[in-house]
């Protein structure tokens, strides 16, 4: 069939290229080359195959301005010495070797506050590399605690967009969506908690030396004391009150911007230029250069223009049908294995070819549709594979662009402990269910409850 060679030669094409280091950009420009020409082949002009990718890429208008907002966000939080202050406060309560386990729970805690995985890696995140680096902690091991952390949140917090992605696609209830992946995570959380504390422990760096001498570092440029915190008080109660991300990070902008200004002493030129182009700490030493200099609308533009190709590839596949012969092969898979293997299955490619989560979840629903016998057991199905998935493929959005805001190795989805767990475990407990002895039937009814043995 033409359109699996086309989808199998791409996601070929995507990972022979990132295993030999290319930038993520060329892969999907070659994808991009590839999914026009099919479309052209089967009769469409030029014109009317870049109409579709511009279709696309106009759907992803909230995805750039939030991206443009996070680059702000980051800048001005450095100038205002927020990152330092939160850094100096949490620093004594985080050791080397318990570095991986902390950087995890702190992103875990906020992602599920904010609910969303951006938001979360743009502050929190960008706290906890700072600090895993001062102490000479793995940045592997942290970075991937901080992208397994940050869609921790993402997955099942009552605010996370992905959740109400999923409630709306399968028309399902959120409260009960929430209660069968809170159910479903249990096991994956506690086996991710144990393996970053023991992890932590096996590479944790002799001595905390240099946590102690960048500290003292920090707390001599920036001095300024808890006003440098203010901008941190929307992040913590706006969420709260349901207000929107967009809006609560303009709020902290805002905030930030004073404080630099009005308590730091920053131009108000150069602060402008720090949010364009990155904060850089003027008559700093080496360490503290190297740690607070970044963000800005600039450090974006890489995962916006993975956003802008990204998005181009559902417009081309609506437009020009290339997806429409493969739902017969689903349905095949699902008697063969079980519904959820099939899912799984689908989200798989799906994250790889749609590179961002929203697209992904949207064609593995689009594919899966009809496979679970309720609605319900699909909801769980797509959190448990396509949500979790996407972060993991590294041309992905949803990787890419959490990676870039924290500053984390771009290897980092490898050690992303709880995101692989997810979909290994409930793929096991539907194995299980399905093996029917009471053993594994008891295994998944400890992932799945009643219901998900039921339909497994």
């Amino acid at each position: 069939m033409l359109e699996l060679a086309v989808l199998g030669s791409f996601c070929a094409c995507l990972m022979a290229l990132v295993a030999l280091g290319a930038p993520v950009l060329v892969p999907l420009t070659i994808g991009f080359l590839m999914f026009c020409g099919y479309g052209i082949a089967h009769g469409h002009s030029v014109r009317d195959v870049l109409g579709m990718a511009l279709d696309g890429i106009s759907g992803a208008r909230g995805v750039l301005e939030s991206f443009m907002l996070i680059g702000i966000l980051t800048a001005l939080w450095r100038a205002a010495g927020t990152i330092s202050e939160v850094v100096l406060l949490a620093t004594p309560f985080v050791t080397p070797a318990m570095a991986p386990l902390a950087v995890f729970l702190l992103t875990g805690a906020m992602s599920f506050l904010m609910g969303t995985a951006f938001g979360t890696a743009a502050t929190m995140g960008v706290v906890c590399m700072t600090i895993a680096t001062s102490m000479g902690a793995s940045s592997l091991l942290c970075g991937g605690a901080v992208l397994a952390g940050s869609y921790f949140g993402d997955r099942c917090s009552p605010m996370s967009s992905s959740a109400l992605l999923v409630r709306s696609v399968t028309h399902t209830t959120l409260g009960q969506n929430l209660r069968s992946m809170m159910r479903s995570a249990l096991v994956p959380l506690a086996v991710t908690l144990l393996v970053y504390g023991l992890a932590g422990l096996a590479l944790a760096p002799a001595g905390g030396a240099a946590a102690s001498g960048t500290t003292a570092a920090l707390a001599g440029y920036f001095d300024q004391g808890v006003v440098a915190l203010l901008p941190v008080v929307p992040v913590l109660v706006l969420p709260l009150a349901r207000v929107g991300m967009k809006r609560t990070m303009v709020a902290s902008i805002a905030i930030a911007a004073l404080v630099s200004v009005l308590v730091r002493g920053v131009a108000p030129a150069e602060l402008v230029w720090s949010a364009v182009a990155g904060y850089v700490p003027a008559g700093a030493g080496t360490v503290v250069r190297s740690l607070m200099s970044g963000g800005g609308i600039v450090s974006m533009l890489n995962a916006s223009a993975i956003v802008c190709l990204s998005s181009s590839f559902s417009g081309l596949f609506m437009g020009t049908g290339l997806l429409d012969g493969v739902r017969g092969h689903v349905a095949g898979l699902a008697e063969r294995v079980t519904p959820f293997a099939a899912v799984l299955a689908v989200a798989v490619p799906a994250s790889m070819i749609a590179c961002n989560q929203t697209l992904g979840t949207m064609l593995a629903n689009d594919l899966c549709s009809g496979l679970e016998p309720t609605s319900g057991s699909l909801a769980l199905d797509l959190e448990d594979s396509a949500v979790v998935v996407s972060p993991l493929v590294p041309w992905s959005t949803a990787c890419a662009a959490v990676v870039t805001m924290c500053g984390a190795p771009e290897m980092c989805w490898a050690t992303a402990v709880y995101l692989w767990l997810i979909p290994l475990w409930h793929l096991a407990a539907t194995l299980a269910a399905r093996h029917g002895s009471r053993a594994s039937r008891g295994v998944a009814r400890l992932a799945l409850g009643p219901r998900g043995v039921a339909t497994a």
